[in-house]
């Protein structure tokens, strides 16, 4: 017998928390990448503005976590993008807390 494509349509949609906080995640990974490099360009020289931003991509790494947090709680809808923010903005946030941990023990 032939075989029959089966379709399931669902009422499920994307989840616009959990796109927002993947944007903040690489927003946050973005900036953590334009901080590293351009501190070791200057040999941990960096000025006041680089370590601000540095604070701001970490702050910014926690709401991106809670964000992708509470759209995993959301009924209907797709749970791939949030699991994906939640992953990468808990390794961001353990890269910024890492950095900044050894900036205080090693500075």
């Amino acid at each position: 017998m032939g075989r029959k494509n089966h379709y399931k349509f669902t009422g499920k949609k994307h989840s616009k928390k959990g796109m927002l906080s993947c944007a903040l995640t690489a927003a946050s990974i973005f900036a953590f990448i334009y901080v590293l490099y351009n501190s070791f360009s200057k040999q941990g020289n960096g000025s006041v503005y680089l370590g601000s931003a540095g604070i701001l991509a970490l702050v910014v790494a926690i709401i991106g976590f809670v964000q992708a947090v509470k759209s995993i709680k959301e009924e209907d809808t797709f749970r791939g993008i949030p699991i994906l923010a939640v992953l990468l903005s808990f390794l961001t946030m353990g890269a910024w807390i890492a950095v900044y941990a050894a900036g205080f023990i090693f500075g």
